[in-house]
């Protein structure tokens, strides 16, 4: 069960590690922004890596039903890229970085705990471009010669080096310019 001020404390700590990872935020930082006490806040986390914990489970699960949105509204594997690829526009006008790649940013600096939660991020992208990949290769969609894994790390990179270029010059289209060449190459048809 989850109470307002925990889920305040969640969203709020998500959007302090997007903006400056987790070597940048202090439980400070959330007493001045949710306006409660530093002992109200370990009553619901004892530590900053259990708060980060939470933050990236509750992140992944909210990023694990988009997917299976994405995949019941639309039929032809292209739709289902292209929505995939405007995930990684959410929060840009906030400058904030997609979660799993604020974290892999600073990967040297975090808790084992939080390694192993930033590698399952990355895993869940890439297992879910995989599959969906492969549809659309099999149905004759899509084609990559060297298989929709490649594929899969290839648009994923696109898009985490995309999110950079595009915060760096302030573009929301230079995010997903990379990634719209690539579906090229794959033999998607042109967005509409």
């Amino acid at each position: 069960m989850t109470t307002p001020t925990r889920d305040q404390l969640l969203a709020e700590a998500e959007n302090l590690i997007r903006r400056g990872g987790y070597s940048a935020f202090s439980y400070a930082h959330l007493t001045e922004k949710i306006g409660i006490t530093k002992a109200s806040i370990h009553y619901h986390f004892p530590t900053k890596q259990r708060l980060a914990e939470e933050v990236v489970d509750v992140a992944q699960a909210r990023f694990a039903a988009a997917l299976a949105d994405i995949e019941a509204g639309n039929t032809h594997v292209a739709d289902q890229l292209r929505q995939y690829a405007t995930l990684f526009l959410d929060g840009f006008e906030a400058s904030l970085r997609p979660l799993c790649g604020a974290l892999s940013a600073e990967l040297a600096a975090l808790p084992p705990g939080l390694h192993e939660r930033t590698a399952a991020y990355f895993r869940l992208h890439l297992d879910w471009l995989s599959r969906v990949l492969d549809q659309g290769i099999a149905n004759g969609q899509l084609r990559w010669a060297r298989g929709s894994k490649a594929l899969a790390r290839l648009l994923l990179a696109t898009l985490e080096g995309g999110n950079l270029i595009g915060r760096a010059l302030g573009s929301r289209e230079d995010v997903l310019q990379g990634f719209e060449q690539v579906l090229a190459l794959a033999g998607a048809p042109a967005a509409d």
